[in-house]
């Protein structure tokens, strides 16, 4: 790939993040924030330089493991005071809201320092604000500095960034911040006009499973960037290699720039082990990027996830186990899915209904699977009730995804006659986008 005569500056946070997994697994502790970017940079073979928010315990770690990805500079922007800096992470595939919880956060304070780097040579600055003020980088940055912000998380108010006097080249934002959903009803250009006060040249909304948009801000063009679903080992962090792989590639263009970013955030979700990762990336730099478009992917917008309705096929009743019926909900709803709930719509019946009531239940249920473009059946304990829906989807050609936590009901109809059948609901959820894209596209 084609090298800038300087390398990225690298700006933000560093954490700690602890992930928490399930019985019987060990958890995971790394270093985060940002961190994460520059485990991008390395995969890539692109040099860097950071200046990093951090508490004082974490310099020396920090500094070392920076150096050995490749980090050329390591300043000290700001302190972190009052808190570890140490992230607890619940869902680390983020099948649904992945539970983030910063430590004492309500005790935290920042203290920027005074740092001179307008002689630099650092002319694209990728920056993920936190608990700083963005502002004070004013002054410290060298007078032609391309910013690239990464506002997923930390940032309340896209006003403040109007006082920053540089070059605002690029905004990627997440479907899965605060931010964002303050202005999702009015979908991208409502996301382009609340970042009008800085005028970026391009936007770049990352859709989780569904892809990512470019939008050109001068044209209004959108580029739609398909995501490459896999197993999900861990989301935490893939937002922020896709940032830093998007500013490595600006060289050869936005388009390409934002294809390289999706491969590469694609390998930082399949594998936790830095080399692995590492080997993922250098595979995909082989590939020419017409042999990357070749390739496809997933493309399901925000917007378009409301366009067809899931039907949920289960013992959705108050007396049930409804452990994985309400995690199988709250992740398609996490993931903007229009959901259907035929018990909930159309009423739980008593046990003892009579005859006439069945009858009537039963036309509601089916008339509205009939208006539903997708099944997702969760036929915990073999509820009778769920395997016939999942019948008659099938034989209406609608497409039905299974998931089975206990694997009650691996038999051959169930298993072959689904679109997806597992026990794994990272799996289902792949199923369901990949399903929904190819229906929309």
């Amino acid at each position: 790939m084609t090298r800038a005569l300087s390398h990225p500056l690298l700006i933000g946070e560093i954490y700690v993040d602890f992930t928490i997994t399930a019985a019987g697994l060990e958890n995971k502790l790394r270093l985060g924030g940002i961190v994460h970017a520059a485990r991008g940079f390395w995969a890539l073979g692109q040099p860097f330089s950071v200046a990093a928010v951090l508490p004082e315990y974490l310099d020396q770690p920090a500094h070392d493991y920076l150096t050995a990805l490749g980090c050329v500079d390591f300043y000290i922007l700001g302190r972190v005071r009052g808190a570890p800096n140490v992230i607890t992470i619940f869902d680390a595939a983020e099948v649904g809201d992945q539970g983030y919880e910063t430590l004492l956060r309500d005790e935290k304070l920042v203290e920027l320092f005074s740092l001179d780097l307008t002689a630099s040579t650092h002319t694209d600055v990728l920056i993920f604000p936190g608990a700083f003020d963005v502002g004070k980088l004013n002054g410290v940055l060298p007078e032609g500095a391309r910013l690239h912000l990464d506002v997923a998380y930390d940032l309340a108010d896209p006003n403040s960034l109007g006082t920053l006097a540089y070059n605002i080249q690029t905004i990627l934002i997440s479907t899965s911040s605060t931010l964002f959903q303050a202005h999702a009803a009015g979908g991208l250009p409502a996301i382009a006009n609340a970042f009008a006060v800085c005028s970026p040249d391009t936007i770049l909304l990352k859709e989780n499973r569904g892809g990512s948009r470019l939008m050109n801000c001068g044209s209004g063009e959108i580029e739609h960037l398909p995501a490459q679903l896999g197993a999900t080992i861990n989301s935490v962090g893939v937002g922020d290699v896709f940032a830093a792989t998007y500013v490595s590639f600006l060289a050869k263009g936005s388009s390409e720039a934002g294809w390289r970013a999706s491969y590469a955030a694609a390998a930082y979700s399949q594998t936790t082990h830095p080399d692995l990762f590492a080997s993922y990336v250098q595979r995909d730099l082989k590939l020419s990027i017409d042999e990357l478009k070749a390739l496809s992917g997933v493309i399901l917008s925000w917007e378009d996830r409301q366009k067809v309705s899931l039907y949920i096929a289960a013992p959705d009743f108050t007396h049930a186990d409804r452990r994985a019926i309400d995690r199988s909900i709250s992740s398609l709803e996490y993931h903007n899915f229009r959901v259907r709930r035929p018990v909930q719509e159309n009423g739980e019946l008593p046990l003892d209904a009579d005859h006439a009531t069945l009858t009537r239940t039963f036309q509601a249920d089916y008339d509205l699977l009939k208006k539903c473009g997708l099944v997702f059946a969760v036929p915990t304990g073999r509820d009778p009730g769920t395997l016939v829906e999942i019948g008659l989807a099938i034989e209406m050609g609608i497409p039905v995804v299974v998931y089975d936590p206990d694997g009650e009901n691996a038999n051959t109809m169930v298993m072959a006659g689904a679109s997806m059948y597992s026990r794994d609901l990272d799996a289902c959820l792949n199923a369901v986008f990949s399903l929904l894209s190819k229906r929309l596209q």
